[in-house]
């Protein structure tokens, strides 16, 4: 049996990269999948890698920045599955690269709309087919310029921490439904997002430009980390632990006192304004 044995689980941005990543790991510990993008095309292929000879997995073409169409296909799998245990909210798109002055307000829109609105829109249609399983789990994927500052991406860094502390408000206000919600950094993952930065040169900024090069160049982060954390948040094993932001590389998740803390210590893992704090290092 695996962790997710039978669980229902739908996956935004499940096509490429992350997404399907986390899907193949979710695929592989026993879930039953509706991945989710805009592109039919490689919805499909990403599909037939992951069913091998079950075909227990399906695919839906969805733009999540469409309220009314994000609302047909909750309505759609209502009437399908009834429930669902599981949602993951990982598309998303960098938007316009450049200082404020000089990027499209069009294209920086688009980029709300897609990564924060899309992430609304999927939790907003489906937490009612949440509240009917014994534990729903939501996980919104955040990441760069959420816990700092990410100059000439703004659009991008405005929308993941807007996930943030809209994965911080929902936790509170359906815990006593419970679901648990938590929110995820993947760290660097090299994924086609990256070539846009490569395109747009120094408007992306010397320092970045040059830390994406390398990162490339060395591999970045593996997906897998991402995966393996956004099982174990989908999981039983996590239950009780919600609103929180959880970095995939850099958080030592796997260890029981990590684990302790993210469930006892309400201001852990969590964006907050810090005053007169100091940290030590241990040794």
């Amino acid at each position: 049996m695996g962790l997710l044995e039978n669980k229902k689980i739908i996956i935004t941005g499940g096509s490429m990269g992350i997404g399907l990543a986390i899907a193949k790991k979710c695929a592989e510990e026993g879930a039953q999948l509706m991945l989710v993008s805009r592109h039919s095309y490689d919805l499909e292929k990403a599909v037939k890698m992951i069913n091998g000879n079950e075909g227990n997995h399906n695919y839906y073409t969805l733009d999540v920045s469409k309220p009314q169409k994000v609302r047909e296909f909750a309505d759609e799998i209502e009437k399908e599955l009834n429930f669902i245990d599981g949602l993951v909210n990982c598309a998303g798109i960098y938007g316009p690269i450049g200082k404020i002055d000089e990027i499209n307000p069009k294209e920086f829109t688009n980029a709300i709309n897609i990564n924060l609105l899309g992430t609304f829109f999927m939790c907003h249609y489906f937490i009612p087919l949440l509240k009917k399983t014994r534990r729903g789990k939501i996980i919104n994927y955040s990441g760069g310029g959420a816990a700092s500052p990410f100059p000439n991406y703004s659009a991008y860094a405005v929308s993941k921490i807007g996930i943030v502390r809209l994965t911080e408000n929902m936790a509170l206000e359906f815990k006593s439904d419970d679901i648990d919600i938590n929110a995820v950094a993947p760290g660097f993952v090299v994924t086609r997002l990256h070539q846009e930065t490569i395109k747009a040169g120094k408007k992306a900024g010397v320092n970045f430009l040059k830390k994406t090069l390398d990162q490339i160049e060395k591999g970045g982060t593996s997906p897998d980390l991402s995966a393996r954390l956004t099982v174990f948040l989908l999981s039983q094993e996590s239950d009780g632990i919600t609103g929180r932001f959880i970095s995939a590389p850099w958080d030592p998740w796997m260890d029981e006192d990590f684990l302790e803390r993210l469930k006892e210590d309400k201001d852990f893992a969590t964006l907050r304004r810090i005053d007169n704090k100091f940290f030590f290092k241990k040794g």
